[in-house]
């Protein structure tokens, strides 16, 4: 594909930003599934990512400025959107007498996950058929 077409048709069509939120939302399933896993695990610390964030992050909102990255070796430059997200580890005292993972909060934190993927695929998959309907229709 060249990159006339990617620019003009998927990085406008808000396709980068719904690849991203499905991305997330993988990332922060397979953290609440550990942290529902190691329940009764001890000493284990529950972990998650500020989803709110890195979503602003991804869809722009919030200033960031981020160098150019020209070989992989190269230390990456400012606040870049495909910066893999930051995983935080809670340092709270056990809640639960053998570590600090509460299942109710994880399987909250799970349904809440679960509905924005919902969302994103839903979105995403209109994005596709929009664009399978100007493709067709062009013919």
């Amino acid at each position: 594909m060249s990159d006339l077409i990617k620019k003009a048709v998927f990085d406008r069509s808000g396709i980068p930003v719904l690849q991203k939120l499905m991305d997330l939302t993988s990332i922060r399933h397979k953290l609440i599934s550990g942290n529902i896993a190691n329940v009764s695990t001890p000493n284990f610390k529950s972990k998650d990512i500020d989803f709110q964030d890195e979503l602003k992050r991804a869809s722009g909102g919030g200033r960031h400025i981020a160098g150019i990255v020209t070989h992989k070796a190269h230390i990456p430059v400012g606040q870049s959107r495909d910066k893999q997200p930051e995983i935080i580890e809670n340092k709270s005292k056990e809640d639960n007498g053998i570590n600090n993972v509460d299942a109710d909060v994880e399987i909250a934190n799970m349904a809440q996950n679960q509905i924005y993927f919902s969302i994103g695929s839903t979105l995403l998959m209109r994005k596709f058929d929009g664009l399978r309907t100007i493709i067709k229709s062009g013919n």
